[in-house]
């Protein structure tokens, strides 16, 4: 099944994406949003799926879809795939897990235009797939985190490069407004099989720059949580990225950056596309 959040004539509903059309689970008096589902757990899911058939429903092109859940932490791996840590010519094969943040301020939805802003000429797309915390996790054990995943999503994590890589300001070459589209939907985890070999592509203005797959993890998704939940308990609707496969914009032969007039289109198997226009600032 997959969660979004929509709006529609100023309302935010939570819904269910179904090929082209939404079912509106709010009006049905189902969920008054994805949050909520993701806090009750199975029984909500549940009652999503013996309910929604009857619902409204609304076409794509009657609708806004937003970000799917606004997580209260966004933690994001760095360096977490063989292809990206041979690319890039700095990086050394991490022992452990790396983590940074995206803050919650520069979450957005899908299609939802992004300013190149005047702080950075080096605006750079990355390819993240994202495991949604479905319940609380503190000092878990690897064998405890499959079952406590909700879901799966995308995460386009936007880097101002010039800034992340000046004085080491990750934090700020991170986190500028809408740095953090997130989207287009939740996947449930029972609707994903193996998420451990997903393929995972991004096109710039159609044009392929990232094809890679989640089977070029360096840590596990298992071992990613359990690592991280180990320094700080993950809530549920916390989102959890897992690195970047290689073709990121500022390895390319010669460096790719986006520019205002840019789409950048990412996309997971069973998740689908997160497209996100780039306006300027």
């Amino acid at each position: 099944m997959k969660l979004v959040t929509f709006s529609r004539h100023g309302s935010r509903h939570a819904g269910v994406l179904e090929g082209d059309q939404v079912v509106s689970l709010t009006e049905a008096g189902l969920a008054d949003s994805v949050l909520q589902i993701v806090e009750g757990g199975a029984a909500a899911l549940q009652r999503v799926r013996a309910g929604h058939a009857a619902a409204p429903r609304y076409s794509l092109e009657e609708i806004k879809l937003e970000a799917p859940i606004r997580p209260g932490k966004v933690l994001c791996s760095g360096i977490n795939y063989k292809g990206h840590a041979l690319e890039n010519p700095n990086a050394k094969m991490p022992t452990e897990p790396f983590f940074f943040a995206k803050l919650p301020s520069s979450v957005t939805g899908h299609d939802a235009p992004v300013e190149k802003s005047s702080r950075t000429e080096q605006m750079d797309y990355e390819v993240e797939f994202s495991a949604v915390i479905g319940r609380r996790l503190y000092r878990a054990k690897e064998s405890e985190v499959m079952e406590a995943i909700f879901g799966y999503t995308l995460l386009n994590d936007i880097s101002a490069r010039d800034v992340q890589f000046k004085d080491n300001q990750i934090t700020l070459g991170k986190n500028l407004a809408g740095f953090a589209p997130i989207g287009p939907c939740i996947l449930t985890a029972d609707a994903m099989s193996k998420p451990d070999n997903v393929r995972l592509q991004t096109r710039l203005n159609g044009r392929t720059l990232q094809d890679g797959n989640t089977s070029d993890w360096l840590f596990s998704l298992p071992l990613l949580i359990s690592f991280l939940s180990n320094f700080m308990p993950l809530e549920p609707g916390d989102i959890v990225t897992t690195g970047t496969p290689a073709g990121v914009g500022i390895f390319q032969k010669p460096p790719i950056f986006m520019q205002a007039g840019d789409v950048v289109e990412i996309e997971a198997d069973g998740i689908g596309v997160l497209r996100t226009p780039i306006v300027a600032g």
